[in-house]
């Protein structure tokens, strides 16, 4: 890529925060920590280095804050994580010290080596409020170093994502899985997947905004071609739902890195901006955009285990992608994504409701379900499933009559919304050895469907719930090895209604 150079203006150091807090920093030991962790990246004096900040001038406030949130992990950076991990709040308030006694400077803004290794980071000082969407994004924890779940099936079928040349076991070839999940890495062939921010980062913002065309996930001569694969790439412009109009860039500038500084070189060319950015909404705003990772996915039986893109077209529905998970809130999309992950978004997607009528001495209850969206509910990984469970309850709140107690699968079937894999035998398989599709009862795309109880009680109250998990219960315990976070693999409940008699 094309060196370019940018000088921020010092009001930028200043913008990064002026705390109230004081701090008691020594400047001597803050400058040996700062030669030691620092120096190589941001320069002997904080000056800033390529893409790599100033951090002359800085608040200290804000950069104690920083680092603490660098070392607890709520800011997202494998090397800062890295450094930081070992480093108590007395060495960053030394550090602090160390930087504030400079003058903010001008930081001149380089980007060396190809462009999908930029950092999230680098595209943070900018777009703060889309950087801290991203962060929480499922596109952020997209790696085996951040999902559990995938990491549990990556060491299963590969092994240590912290480790060079993996391969896949049966295949013995480059994990394809990265395609999709470390798209930077899989770029370069990388299954290290630390020895990058932009791998560790998962579906970073580059992985995305180098995308400038969609070639289609099956190829003419037959096969597939998933993840980055399935795309055209930019070596050296990103591309952006609108781009500057030509002839207002000059008075656009501003310190702005994607456009051309103003700046001559010695031979008189002008020097080009340091991140060029190009409109492309054709893809950004096209569903085209998510089909590479969300269209459909086989195993190497051939038996889909992820067929979202082909389930929407089955619904013959129009809606991009973006229109839903990206929706527009404060003048920007939204770069959270919200998806299998997010109980607001899944919150949305079926409309339920319960019909009740007398029936002897108990009553006839109708849950009605209604799946809002243009593909299956639920879908995506084959191992997400939703139990509707329906409770009869007298004035008090005590529980009269329940459709299920336990395990919705065995006592009450057709109130599990699931999709089970299998084996030539018919016995469930997991995705990777799975020779074929053994029970699929998740909701159709707009599909309506009623699920009839005769309850032989008289209710003050029937309650209708629907519990969604992210993955089967057998699955759960192998996951709480790799992760402390039980909330995550907790039923959450995306619906509820309440009929009162």
């Amino acid at each position: 890529m094309k060196n370019g150079a940018l000088a921020f203006a010092a009001s930028l150091v200043l913008a990064w925060g002026v705390g109230s807090q004081a701090f008691a920093g020594d400047v001597a030991q803050g400058e040996q920590l700062a030669n030691t962790y620092c120096a190589a990246c941001h320069g002997p004096s904080g000056e800033g280095m390529g893409p790599n900040p100033s951090l002359a001038g800085i608040s200290e406030e804000y950069f104690v804050k920083t680092m603490q949130a660098f070392r607890a992990g709520e800011r997202e950076s494998a090397t800062m994580g890295a450094l930081s991990s070992g480093l108590s709040d007395e060495q960053f308030q030394d550090m602090a010290a160390f930087y504030a006694q400079f003058e903010p400077i001008a930081h001149e803004f380089r980007i060396d080596g190809p462009l999908h290794h930029v950092s999230a980071s680098v595209c943070q000082s900018c777009h703060e409020d889309i950087y801290r969407q991203w962060s929480g994004s499922m596109h952020a924890k997209s790696t085996a170093l951040r999902d559990p779940i995938h990491e549990l099936m990556y060491r299963r079928e590969v092994g240590d994502p912290r480790a060079e040349d993996q391969l896949h076991n049966r295949s013995q070839r480059f994990p394809v899985c990265l395609n999709c999940h470390s798209p930077n890495a899989a770029k370069d062939q990388v299954t290290k997947l630390d020895a990058k921010d932009a791998y560790a980062e998962g579906v970073n913002c580059v992985a995305c905004h180098q995308i400038s065309g969609f070639k289609g996930v099956r190829r003419a001569e037959g096969g597939l071609r998933l993840g980055i694969l399935a795309y055209e790439t930019s070596p050296d412009t990103l591309q952006g739902a609108t781009g500057f109009p030509f002839d207002k860039t000059r008075d656009q500038q501003n310190g702005n890195p994607h456009l051309p500084t103003g700046a001559l070189d010695t031979f008189g060319v002008e020097v080009p901006a340091a991140l060029p950015l190009a409109g492309n909404p054709r893809m950004l705003r096209s569903s085209e955009m998510c089909l590479g990772c969300h269209d459909t996915r086989p195993n190497p039986q051939g038996v889909p285990l992820c067929d979202t893109g082909d389930e929407i077209r089955s619904s013959g529905s129009n809606v991009t992608c973006q229109s839903c998970h990206m929706p527009i809130a404060d003048g920007i999309a939204n770069h959270s994504m919200g998806g299998g992950h997010d109980p607001a978004m899944l919150s949305r997607a079926v409309q339920m409701h319960v019909e009740v009528e007398p029936n002897g001495d108990g009553v006839t209850a109708n849950v009605v379900m209604q799946n809002q969206l243009p593909h299956r509910m639920p879908t995506g990984a084959p191992f997400r499933n939703i139990q509707v469970q329906v409770t009869a309850l007298d004035a008090h709140g005590n529980v009269l009559w329940r459709n299920f107690e336990t395990h919705a699968r065995e006592e009450d079937p057709k109130s599990f919304l699931f999709y089970q894999l299998a084996d030539d035998e018919g016995k469930p398989a997991m995705p990777p050895v799975a020779t074929g599709v053994g029970t699929d009862t998740r909701l159709l795309p707009h599909e309506r469907r009623v699920l009839s109880y005769e309850i032989p009680v008289q209710p003050a109250v029937v309650r209708a719930e629907m519990l969604y998990n992210l993955v089967f219960e057998a699955m759960k315990p192998h996951i709480l090895e790799l992760t402390d976070d039980e909330e995550l693999l907790q039923p959450r409940r995306v619906s509820f209604y309440e009929a009162r008699l």
